[in-house]
C-alpha cells in the first residue's frame, strides 16, 4: 500500500524506488533491493543493513550492460542468478553478490522500467508468481503516473508557450522581446529565476546578461562564467537545478536561455519543454531580427530620399559637399567627411562629427597610402584598412572608405566612421547602402559641375558678348585697348593685362588693366628680336599664331586677316595676359585666341572707321563746295537775267520789228531765270543751315495772291477757294517757289483749261492742281519727285524741263510737315495734291 500511495502521490523519484522496495520486502520477507530507470538515468535503493544489489553507476551504459547480463538467466517470469555466477556481474554492480539473487523486471509496454532484486539460493515458482504479480502492479502504477504526468506537462508546455507567444506578439524592440521572454518562462515553469545570456566573442566559456526575470534578477552579474552543463548554469544563476538550451538564430547559437529552480522538483521532462520554447524563442528572434531589419531598411530609404531631395537644391560643388556631409549626419548615425582628389594627396573638403569635439579625420592624405583602397568601386571596411590609415581616415572607429567618381574619373573619397549600432547591419546591406549613398553624391557632383561649367560658358559668352559690343562702342584706340584688356583679364581671372602695338624699334603699350600692367612687355621681354612666333597648322589649313613663355603669362597675336584668303598677313600687335605661378589650360588660351581675334577685328574697324572718317570729311566739303558753287552761280545769273527780261519788255512795248525774236528771247529767258531760282532753292536744301521764315497765313488768299504775283490768272486758269479761312503755318517766299512750280507744269504740259482749288480735309489745308494734258506713266509716279526725275512720255514730245522744279517742291513741302503726291492716268491729264496742318489760330498776315 505503501508503494501505491508513494508512485500516486507524485514523490521523488528516490522515494519511490525505496516504496517499490518496501513492498517487495513485504511479500519475499528478506531484503530486497529496487531500481527505477527513468529516462537515461538509473535510480536505486539497498537495504543499508543487508545489501542485496546495486548498480555500479547511474549512467546508461550500465544499465545496458546489467539488462545484458541477466539475459542468461532468465526464468519463468524472472531471472535468477546463482551464487558461483555472480562473477557476470563484474563491472556493473557496485558489490558482487555473495549469494544467489532473484531479479523481477519491473516492464511496461515490453519496456523495462526497474527492477527488484531479492537475495536467495534458488527461485520459488510461488515467490516468483508474487513478486510478477506486484511487480506488474507497480508497472500499471508507474505507467498511470507517467500518463498524468506526460498529461500535465504537456499542459504545462502549452501553457508555456501559449504565454510566451502572448508576451512576444506584445513586445516590439528586441530589448524589450528578451525581458518578454525571459518573463514569460519563469512564470511558465513557476521557476526562480530564467536569463538570457550571449556568448561574448573574446571568451566562449564567458557570457553577457541580456535579461533577467524573478526574484533578486538585479543582483545577477553583467557577465557570467557560463557552459551548458546544469551545474555551471545553476552556480551562474545562483540556484540549486538549472537547464539551458542555446538560442538559434540565423544559424549561430550565439545566445542561452536558462532556467533556474530553487529545489530538485525538476526534472529532464523541464529541459525537454525548454527546449521547445527555445525553437518558439528562436523563431521569434528571427522574426524580430527581420522586423528589424524591413524597418531600419525602410528607415534608411526614408532618410537616403531625403538626403537626395536635399542635394536636388544644390547647385555648385562646395554647397553640394557642405549639405551633403550635413544631411547625412543628420538623417543617419554616421559621421562624414568628404575628400577631393587634388595634386598628390586628397584634401579634406567638408566634414561633420555628430559628438561635439570629437576627433576628425585628417585634413589631408597622401594619394600612396589611400589610392590602392579606391581603385574600384566597391567599398572598403575599416577592418581592411591599416592601422595608421584608419587613424587618419576613420578617427580609429569602425566605418567604411566609398571611392568617388564623377564622370569617369576618379574625383575623390568619403569617409563614415560609424557607431556600433551601423558597424552591426548586415555586410552585404552596409556595402550596398554606402555604395548607393556615394552613387547619389556622385550624381550630385556631376551634376554641379555640368551648372559650374555652364555657368562659366554663360560667362564667357557674356564676355565675348561684351567685346563684341566693345568693338562698336570705341572709335579711339586707348578706351578700346584698355576696356580689351579688362575683358581678357576678367575672362581667365588674371590680376593683370596689357596690349602692345608693334613699332619699328619694339613695341608700345596700347591699352592696360591692372596694376604694374604697363611693365608687361618689358618684364617679359617682348621684344621683336628674342620672340618667336610659331605657327602652327590646324583644321582646315587656317594658322593659329600664339605667343607663349611657360608658367604665369601668354601673350596673343592679333594679326590682320587677308579678306581674300582669310589668313593671317601680318602682327600689328599682341595682348598680354598674366597670372603668376600659373599655368594656362587649352580652354583659357582657346577664350583668349577667341578674345584677340575680336580685338583684331576691333583694330581693323577702328583703323576702317578713321579712313571712312577722313573720307566723309574731304566728300562732305566737296559737297559744300558744290552747293556753295551752285548758290553762287544761280544768285549771280539771276541779276543780269532780271536786266535782259526788262529790256525785252521794253523792246515788245515800243517797237514792232522782229516781235517773234524777241518774245522767243523773253520766253528763254523767263526760263533760265526759274532755272536759276530752283537750282538756289535746291543748293539751300542741300546745305545744313537750310530753314523757314514762317509766318500765319489763310492758305486760300495765299494761294490767290501766288496767282495774281506771277500773272496766272488767265482764261486757261480757274480758281476755287473755301468760303472758310484755312489758317496754316509757312515760309511765304519758299512756299509761293512750290505753287510757281506745280501751275507752270500744268500749263506747260496741257492746253486745256487748269483747275486750281483749296479746301478743308479734317485737320489739313489741301491744294489740289488739276491739268488735262499728257499723263504721267503709273509705274513713273514716283520717278517725278526724284532729282533731275521727268516722264519718258515728257522727254519724247520735246518738252523743255530740268527735272528738278518737282524735286525742290517735294523738298519744301517735306520741311513744312505737309504732302505732295499725284494722281494721273496716261492722254488725261494729272491732278497733284498739297497738304499742310491746319492752325486753330487766326492769320496775322494774309500774303507773302
Amino acid at each position: 500500500m505503501r508503494a501505491v500511495v508513494a508512485l500516486a502521490d507524485g514523490s521523488s523519484d528516490e522515494g519511490r524506488v525505496r516504496a517499490i522496495a518496501d513492498g517487495a520486502r513485504q511479500i519475499a520477507g528478506t531484503s530486497v533491493a529496487a531500481m527505477l530507470f527513468p529516462d537515461d538515468r538509473s535510480i536505486g535503493y539497498d537495504d543499508p543493513s543487508a545489501p542485496v544489489f546495486a548498480l555500479r553507476e547511474s549512467s546508461p551504459e550500465v544499465r545496458r550492460l546489467f539488462l545484458h547480463a541477466l539475459g542468461r538467466f532468465a526464468v519463468p517470469g524472472a531471472f535468477f542468478v546463482p551464487a558461483d555466477q555472480a562473477r557476470a556481474f563484474v563491472g556493473v554492480a557496485a558489490a558482487v553478490p555473495v549469494g544467489g539473487t532473484l531479479f523481477v523486471h519491473i516492464e511496461l509496454d515490453e519496456r523495462v522500467l526497474g527492477s527488484i532484486a531479492v537475495a536467495r539460493d534458488a527461485a520459488d515458482h510461488a515467490e516468483v508468481a508474487a513478486l510478477r504479480a506486484y511487480a506488474d502492479a507497480v508497472a500499471r502504477l508507474i505507467g498511470a503516473r507517467r500518463e498524468v504526468y506526460q498529461s500535465q506537462r504537456e499542459s504545462r508546455d502549452s501553457r508555456v508557450l501559449a504565454l510566451v507567444d502572448e508576451r512576444i506578439r506584445r513586445a516590439v524592440e528586441s530589448d524589450d522581446l528578451l525581458f518578454t521572454i525571459a518573463e514569460a518562462v519563469c512564470e511558465g515553469f513557476s521557476a526562480e529565476r530564467c536569463a538570457i545570456f550571449e556568448r561574448t566573442v573574446a571568451d566562449g566559456n564567458r557570457a553577457r546578461t541580456l535579461a533577467v526575470a524573478g526574484p533578486g534578477a538585479a543582483s545577477l552579474p553583467a557577465v557570467v562564467s557560463l557552459r551548458l552543463e546544469p551545474e555551471s548554469v545553476a552556480r551562474a544563476l545562483g540556484v540549486r537545478r538549472a537547464f539551458a538550451v542555446p538560442l538559434a538564430r540565423d544559424g549561430r547559437a550565439e545566445q542561452i536561455l536558462a532556467v533556474g529552480f530553487s529545489d530538485d522538483v525538476a526534472d529532464e521532462s523541464a529541459a525537454s519543454a525548454l527546449r521547445s520554447v527555445a525553437a518558439h524563442v528562436g523563431l521569434a528572434l528571427a522574426n524580430t531580427l527581420l522586423y528589424e531589419r524591413e524597418r531600419d531598411r525602410r528607415s534608411r530609404a526614408e532618410a537616403l530620399e531625403r538626403i537626395v531631395r536635399v542635394l536636388r537644391d544644390t547647385q555648385s560643388l562646395e554647397e553640394v559637399l557642405l549639405v551633403f556631409v550635413i544631411a547625412v549626419t543628420h538623417e543617419l548615425p554616421i559621421d562624414c567627411a568628404a575628400y577631393e582628389h587634388e595634386g598628390d594627396g586628397y584634401v579634406r573638403r567638408a566634414v561633420r562629427m555628430r559628438a561635439h569635439g570629437a576627433p576628425e579625420p585628417a585634413e589631408r592624405i597622401d594619394v600612396g597610402s589611400l589610392a590602392p583602397f579606391l581603385e574600384s568601386d566597391e567599398p572598403t571596411d575599416a577592418s581592411v584598412l591599416p592601422r595608421p590609415l584608419r587613424e587618419r581616415v576613420l578617427a580609429g572607429r569602425p566605418g567604411v572608405l566609398v571611392p568617388l567618381h564623377v564622370e569617369g574619373a576618379p574625383w575623390g573619397a568619403l569617409a563614415f566612421p560609424v557607431d556600433s549600432s551601423v558597424a552591426a547591419w548586415q555586410p552585404d546591406e552596409r556595402t550596398t547602402f554606402f555604395r548607393t549613398l556615394g552613387s547619389h553624391l556622385e550624381l550630385a557632383l556631376a551634376n554641379a559641375q555640368a551648372f559650374d561649367r555652364e555657368q562659366h560658358r554663360a560667362q564667357e559668352r557674356a564676355t565675348l558678348a561684351e567685346a563684341a559690343r566693345t568693338i562698336l562702342s570705341y572709335t579711339t584706340l586707348r578706351p578700346l585697348a584698355d576696356a580689351m584688356c579688362r575683358l581678357a583679364a576678367n575672362l581667365v581671372g588674371a590680376p593683370r593685362a596689357c596690349a602692345v602695338r608693334t613699332e619699328a624699334d619694339g613695341f608700345v603699350p596700347i591699352g592696360v588693366f591692372g596694376s604694374n600692367a604697363e611693365e608687361l612687355a618689358d618684364r617679359f621681354a617682348l621684344r621683336r628680336r628674342s620672340r618667336k612666333i610659331a605657327e602652327d597648322r590646324v583644321a582646315g589649313d587656317r594658322r593659329r599664331l600664339r605667343v607663349a613663355e611657360g608658367e604665369g603669362h601668354v601673350g596673343i597675336p592679333l594679326a590682320r586677316t587677308s579678306s581674300e584668303t582669310g589668313e593671317p598677313e601680318a602682327v600689328e600687335a599682341y595682348l598680354i595676359v598674366e597670372t603668376p605661378g600659373v599655368r594656362f589650360g587649352r580652354d583659357a588660351l582657346r577664350l583668349l585666341q577667341e578674345l584677340g581675334a575680336l580685338f583684331a577685328l576691333a583694330l581693323r574697324n577702328l583703323d576702317l572707321y578713321e579712313e571712312t572718317s577722313r573720307a566723309n570729311a574731304a566728300l562732305r566739303e566737296s559737297s559744300e563746295f558744290k552747293d556753295d558753287l551752285i548758290a553762287m552761280l544761280a544768285h549771280d545769273f539771276k541779276g543780269p537775267l532780271t536786266v535782259v527780261l526788262g529790256y525785252c519788255e521794253l523792246l515788245l512795248e515800243t517797237t514792232s520789228e522782229s516781235h517773234e525774236e524777241v518774245e522767243m528771247i523773253f520766253a528763254q529767258t523767263q526760263r533760265l531765270v526759274r532755272l536759276s531760282e530752283d537750282a538756289l532753292v535746291l543748293a539751300q536744301t542741300q546745305a545744313d543751315g537750310f530753314s523757314l521764315d514762317r509766318t500765319t497765313v489763310d492758305f486760300g488768299a495765299f494761294v490767290r495772291d501766288c496767282l495774281v504775283g506771277i500773272g496766272s490768272l488767265e482764261d486757261r486758269v480757274r480758281l476755287s477757294t473755301p468760303g472758310e479761312a484755312l489758317t496754316v503755318s509757312l515760309d511765304p517766299q519758299r512756299f509761293r517757289h512750290v505753287i510757281d512750280n506745280l501751275l507752270s507744269n500744268a500749263l506747260k504740259y496741257s492746253e486745256a483749261e487748269v483747275l486750281v482749288s483749296v479746301r478743308r480735309d479734317g485737320d489739313r489745308a489741301v491744294l489740289e492742281v488739276t491739268d488735262r494734258g499728257i499723263g504721267i506713266p503709273s509705274a513713273e509716279l514716283n520717278a517725278v519727285f526724284t532729282r533731275f526725275g521727268r516722264a519718258t512720255n515728257a522727254r519724247s514730245k520735246g518738252v523743255a524741263g530740268t527735272g528738278l522744279g518737282l524735286y525742290v517742291s517735294r523738298k519744301i513741302v517735306d520741311v513744312h510737315r505737309g504732302t505732295v503726291a499725284v494722281e494721273s492716268k496716261l492722254d488725261r491729264g494729272s491732278t497733284f495734291t498739297v497738304t499742310l496742318p491746319l492752325l486753330s489760330a487766326a492769320p496775322t498776315s494774309v500774303g507773302a
